[in-house]
């Protein structure tokens, strides 16, 4: 009717972002301060989103705050509970959602069972969601949910087809919400099938021309159950000696570490770091595997090492994050290493990291291996 008022919530995050208002539920304007940004799948879930008690479990949000916010302000008596594997994105999200007393960001290889009387789940599967992990999601929360617990889950339209006998298999009495035509959202019941999670390690071998070492990989690591070509190309290239101080940065499930391990045997020590905990669960799973007893593998988004603690620098930047993370490799390197220590860097754009490199002072050579960029960074002596 005319002049009928509109309830309006405000909700404040951390850091710096616009102001968004966005259609809630039963007709509530939300308006979200500092707010970077709102996926439209997000927005056509917002007005949907049912009344929550106790624990409510996240196992992923892409990185977003905006629905775990939106529901911890709604349900100001619940607990809302994040789990990320990814160390830098759970920082950045406890660092967004610190306004807010009921919200909880974990970084964790898994989400955990915990005896609380009420609890409830929402499943966030966005396209660019590996498969694999999706399902592995799916299955954990159906798992350490008390059979009963409401589930929400909420995709775009062309990945239902994909994830949709995985979600009749775990949702009980699932039923589809009225929403936009390009999401899926599915109401239903934890307790469909409990027992049915595993973790899905996989145990694989990897070897280059004189080594062969034992790996493990999850859904979520990188490379997960093959061993990585452009890992393997730099292995095979790094040259280094036996009482080497080698550190490796993004080091997965570990496979560039551990075949210079083979190499050098007892006589060098080995760092590695990830930001995610599944890798650092599986890099060190693989360290055991081969029984190497020189390697410590480290959950570190932001590794900070002594100055010149280290002869060698190793690093495999994803492409995914374009410069991002090369440049984070090659600033920790150059604090890390020793005068004259070298930073091995693989790449598809050797151009490109030649530059980077150069900004730190290094001398930089670009080799070819299996159709990769070694970019050999020498710090000055």
């Amino acid at each position: 009717m005319a002049g009928e008022s509109v309830s309006i919530i405000s909700i404040r995050l951390g850091g710096d972002g616009g102001l968004w208002r966005l259609a809630g539920p039963g007709g509530v304007e939300l308006r979200v301060e500092n707010l970077r940004e709102a996926k439209p799948a997000e927005m056509a879930l917002l007005p949907l989103l049912p009344a929550f008690e106790g624990r409510v479990v996240l196992p992923h949000t892409g990185g977003s705050p905006l629905i775990p916010a939106v529901i911890a302000t709604l349900n100001p008596a619940a607990m809302v509970e994040l789990v990320e594997q990814d160390q830098h994105d759970a920082r950045l999200l406890r660092a967004k959602l610190a306004p807010l007393h009921n919200v909880r960001v974990l970084c964790a290889t898994d989400a955990e069972q915990v005896d609380a009387p009420r609890q409830a789940g929402v499943l966030l599967l966005p396209d660019r969601l590996d498969r694999l992990l999706a399902f592995d999601f799916i299955e954990r929360l159906d798992h350490i949910l008390p059979a009963g617990s409401p589930v929400l889950a909420l995709m775009t339209k062309k990945r239902a087809a994909d994830l949709g006998h995985k979600l009749e298999q775990h949702l009980r009495k699932r039923h589809p919400l009225p929403a936009d035509k390009s999401v899926v959202i599915l109401q239903g019941f934890a307790g469909g099938d409990p027992a049915a999670w595993t973790p899905r390690l996989h145990e694989f071998e990897a070897s280059t021309p004189t080594e062969k070492v034992r790996l493990c990989t999850r859904p979520g690591v990188f490379a997960h159950g093959r061993p990585d070509t452009g890992g393997l190309a730099l292995a095979e290239s790094a040259e280094v000696q036996p009482a080497t101080k080698l550190l490796e940065l993004g080091c997965g499930c570990g496979l560039v570490g551990l075949l210079l391990a083979a190499r050098l045997k007892a006589g060098a020590q080995f760092v590695l770091v990830d930001s995610s905990a599944r890798a650092v669960e599986c890099a060190r799973r693989g360290a055991e595997l081969n029984g190497f007893k020189n390697i410590a593998v480290e959950l570190a988004d932001d590794y900070a090492a002594g100055p010149g603690a280290f002869d060698v620098v190793l690093g495999n930047p994803p492409y995914y994050a374009q410069r991002r993370i090369a440049e984070y490799f090659i600033a920790v390197a150059a604090r890390a290493l020793r005068p004259g220590g070298t930073l091995w860097l693989v790449t598809k754009h050797g151009g490109e990291m030649d530059e980077l490199a150069a900004a730190h002072r290094f001398s930089v050579e670009t080799r070819h291996r299996r159709g990769y960029d070694i970019s050999v960074c020498r710090q000055p002596a």
